[in-house]
């Protein structure tokens, strides 16, 4: 009997403390996995210039500049013929296992929580120009910089952007080799999440894939900076947002980012929205992922010549994201199950 108090006092304890995770990274069980010493650094450019540069306007990337974008290929086993067999995303290195994208990105398998077939998902990293298509059959076939992906988490499901909740989390089947061209993006923590960044602080890359104004194939990453930052509580917010999407979102939730009417690209979707911070203490700046872009809107503030797109404000999910970063799949004993049940297993 004595073992099995014991045994019961140690699972109560466990299943307390996991509940009771902080968002921070900081204090979270998992947060080591992620703000690695090199996130939100660009080690291939930093040489060149005094800080982690900051984009101005519209510029085309540069290798290494952004080296924690990749492109998500997604098998689509129902394309038509002379189509290609794969959907295009983006998503953002968070962690040497871990990107994190949107969920609608997999809506291509249903609206059920469906998971897609295992392995079926190629995770391009380090890439700028994606005139050649990476292909992998399993994980020793794959080029450097490509990887497979093992697993797919969606906050709520797997549904259209404009449902809400539009973030997923993928994990590889290998460590992802981190280099000068290839490396995380931080997320927030400490002084970061108590910080709002409204105003022109948005960054966000584009340029893989049809254009969805010439509806021109673009294989070049471009990257939009000084986008405004546009709380979701703006007094001026026209009630245009799909009530699907209101119904699952918060204030806190997400936010708009006005855009300068730029090109986008089918495949933004997933890609990171993000702020550029020099932390007290710290000699540099350093990217944070604000925000998972979401879906395009059809408001457009006419005088600015701006439209308002959607995206996913990541320190609202940051627990769920650092609850699911767990790298084994966890299982109580069965003679432990027995105990605490009765039951067999």
């Amino acid at each position: 009997m004595k073992t099995l108090y014991y045994v019961i006092a140690v699972i109560s304890i466990t299943i307390t403390s996991t509940r009771g995770q902080s968002d921070n990274p900081s204090t979270h069980q998992n947060g080591a996995l992620v703000n690695d010493e090199r996130c939100g650094s660009q080690p291939s450019i930093e040489e060149a210039v005094p800080f982690t540069s900051y984009p101005k306007g519209v510029q085309r990337v540069d290798p290494g500049e952004y080296p924690w974008v990749v492109m998500l290929s997604i098998e689509n086993l129902a394309h038509f013929v002379g189509e290609s067999p794969y959907t295009t995303c983006m998503g953002s290195i968070i962690s040497k296992r871990f990107v994190l994208t949107a969920s609608s990105c997999f809506s291509l398998y249903g609206t059920e929580n469906t998971s897609p077939r295992p392995r079926s998902i190629i995770i391009s990293a380090g890439e700028i120009d994606l005139s050649t298509t990476p292909h992998c059959d399993d994980d020793t076939s794959c080029p450097l910089n490509v990887y497979i992906g093992e697993s797919v988490k969606y906050y709520r499901d797997n549904g259209p952007a404009e449902g809400g909740k539009n973030i997923a989390l993928v994990k590889t089947t290998q460590t992802i080799f981190f280099h000068g061209y290839v490396g995380p993006i931080c997320v927030d923590y400490g002084e970061t999440l108590r910080k709002e960044f409204n105003g022109r602080f948005g960054i966000r890359v584009s340029g893989w894939g049809v254009s969805n104004t010439d509806y021109q194939q673009n294989n070049k990453l471009m990257v939009f900076g000084d986008l405004d930052i546009v709380p979701s509580t703006w007094s001026a917010l026209p009630d245009f947002l799909p009530d699907s999407f209101k119904s699952q979102e918060t204030d806190e939730s997400y936010f708009l980012i006005q855009t300068l009417n730029e090109t986008s690209h089918k495949s933004d979707t997933g890609g990171p929205v993000m702020v550029n911070f020099r932390r007290k203490g710290s000699k540099h700046h350093r990217y944070y992922l604000y925000g998972v872009f979401s879906f395009e809107t059809a408001f457009a503030i006419v005088a600015k010549a701006e439209a308002l797109d959607v995206a996913a404000k990541v320190r609202y999910h940051l627990k769920w994201i650092l609850d699911n970063m767990y790298l084994k799949d966890f299982k109580l004993p069965d003679k432990i199950l027995k105990l605490i049940s009765g039951n067999d297993y």
